[in-house]
């Protein structure tokens, strides 16, 4: 007999993503221009923070960014990111990366977990009762946002993250990374999180994905992430290559340096791409000279049939003239008119 089929699954459905093929590079993508690329940001990333040691106290930690500009956006969006797996961590690590565990009501069990699991690198765990009461303000949000750097989260509770954190910590590019906290092996799943970077589906048409970190990384490391990285996040763009505009890197203050652009002809016509077909375009043809002088000719005609017509007619009085008077009078016969007393001066007697 054959085994029975399994309806539903005892695992949630978000710790398994669906494994995309990963998309090869292409012909046309030259990886000495992108190891140009890399070092000509890091060259200015440099410059960019002595300049910044000299005038603020504690500059803020810069990571290098992958960019991937589409043509077409995308009507996919979802709370859950994709893993991609690099071959160096892209950010230092702990302590020098602060995170915090985003987790059930009562978090003291879950605070107890890890001590009895011997994972230390966790600096902070944070409830979703506490997240409701103590940081629904936002100012106290804001501060934890600041606190820490990379927040992992209980992937039954990752539905519940947007509501309750706001849209500042998607804006900061600090949104949770869903953990299973029911691993036996819990210090691997954790450390395969904070280890990986993290594709977010959106429907806008860029995508940044964080690589490696200027200070921790080294330039031969920063190049294998980049190579490491491009297939992976090309595999999760609907259409593939066939979708992609550019590719290139970047800080979090400075601009983006290209490494792969698409070819200028049918960039962004799909369908005459795909036909081969040019596309004709209506062009309004003015009309002739000949017909225009025809219709000024009759205006003028029918200008001269008019006139002698309007001068015979007779123009009509204003029936507002005289109004004031036929008012009176008409007052005066349902009122009456007011009589006037006579005065008679008496003559002084002498």
């Amino acid at each position: 007999m054959p085994p029975p089929i399994k309806l539903f699954s005892s695992v949630p459905s978000s710790s398994k993503p669906k494994k995309l093929p990963v998309e090869p590079l292409p012909s046309s993508f030259s990886e000495p221009q992108a190891k140009k690329a890399v070092d000509a940001l890091l060259k200015h990333h440099e410059k960019v923070s002595a300049q910044k040691e000299e005038e603020e106290l504690l500059p803020k930690e810069e990571n290098v960014w992958l960019v991937v500009n589409t043509k077409r956006g995308s009507t996919r969006k979802g709370a859950m990111p994709v893993r991609i797996q690099l071959p160096h961590p892209p950010l230092p690590p702990p302590p020098t990366t602060s995170i915090c565990l985003l987790s059930k009501s009562p978090q003291r069990e879950y605070k107890d977990l890890l001590s009895n699991k011997n994972i230390k690198f966790i600096s902070r765990v944070v409830g979703v009762e506490k997240l409701k009461g103590k940081f629904k303000p936002f100012e106290p949000r804001r501060e934890l946002m600041r606190d820490h750097e990379i927040f992992l989260c209980d992937e039954r509770v990752l539905t519940l993250m947007p509501g309750l954190l706001g849209k500042m910590f998607f804006e900061a590019k600090k949104q949770p990374i869903p953990v299973n906290l029911n691993r036996k092996d819990l210090k691997a799943e954790l450390g395969r999180a904070i280890a990986s970077t993290y594709f977010h589906p959106s429907t806008g048409t860029s995508y940044s994905i964080r690589i490696a970190t200027p200070s921790s990384s080294s330039p031969s490391q920063i190049l294998e992430n980049l190579l490491a990285s491009i297939p992976s996040v090309i595999s999760n763009i609907p259409e593939g290559w066939s979708n992609v505009l550019s590719v290139g890197i970047k800080t979090n203050t400075s601009v983006m340096l290209p490494i792969w652009n698409a070819k200028l002809e049918g960039r962004f016509d799909k369908s005459a791409a795909q036909n081969g077909k040019d596309v004709e375009m209506e062009v309004e043809v003015p009309e002739e000279p000949v017909a225009a002088n025809k219709k000024s000719e009759k205006e003028k005609e029918k200008k001269k049939v008019s006139a002698p017509v309007e001068e015979k007619r007779e123009k009509k009085k204003s029936s507002t003239i005289g109004s004031a008077n036929v008012a009176r009078k008409a007052k005066g016969e349902v009122i009456g008119t007011p009589k006037v007393k006579k005065t008679v001066k008496k003559g002084v007697k002498a």
